[in-house]
C-alpha cells in the first residue's frame, strides 16, 4: 500500500503571496497542495495521501498538483527547493502542514491536520477562478 501511495504522491501528482521559485512553473496553470511532513513515514502524511488517492478524478478536474515536502528525503524536489519552501511558507521541519496555493500564487488554506477531499474541493470550488472554469 505504501509503495502505491508513494508512487501516487511523487509520480502521478508530482506532480505566501507569491509562488516560491520551485513552484513558478505551475503559476496560472495549476493549484498546488503542498504537504509538509517531518518524515516520509509520517502518519498524517500517509493519511493525507490515502484521502487524496481516493479522489484522483477531483484533483485532475481542479488542476490540483500535490507536492510532498519533507526535510529528510525528497524525490519530488531537490533539497534546496524543499528548504526554500519550508522558509517561504514558514513551516517548522518537525510539523505536518497542508498549504493550498491558488493558481494566482496566493495561499488559500493552511491546515495542521489532513484535510478531506470534500473540504478541499469545497474551498477550491468557491474560488472565483474555479467558478469561471466551470461550463455554464
Amino acid at each position: 500500500m505504501f509503495s502505491f501511495i508513494f508512487y501516487f504522491a511523487f509520480g502521478v501528482l508530482g506532480g505566501s503571496t507569491l509562488f516560491a521559485q520551485p513552484l513558478d512553473q505551475y503559476r496560472w496553470k495549476n493549484r498546488i497542495l503542498l504537504v509538509f511532513a517531518p518524515d516520509p513515514q509520517d502518519q498524517h502524511l500517509m493519511d493525507q495521501l490515502s484521502l487524496l488517492n481516493a479522489s484522483r478524478a477531483g484533483l485532475v478536474d481542479r488542476d490540483l498538483k500535490v507536492i510532498v515536502v519533507n526535510p529528510k528525503s525528497n524525490t519530488s524536489l531537490p533539497t534546496a527547493d524543499s528548504k526554500h519552501l519550508y522558509q517561504v511558507y514558514k513551516v517548522e521541519k518537525d510539523t505536518f502542514r497542508v498549504v493550498l496555493i491558488g493558481k494566482d500564487g496566493t495561499e488559500k488554506l493552511r491546515a495542521s491536520q489532513p484535510i478531506s477531499p470534500i473540504d478541499l474541493f469545497r474551498i477550491i470550488d468557491a474560488m472565483p477562478m474555479r467558478q469561471s472554469e466551470q461550463p455554464k
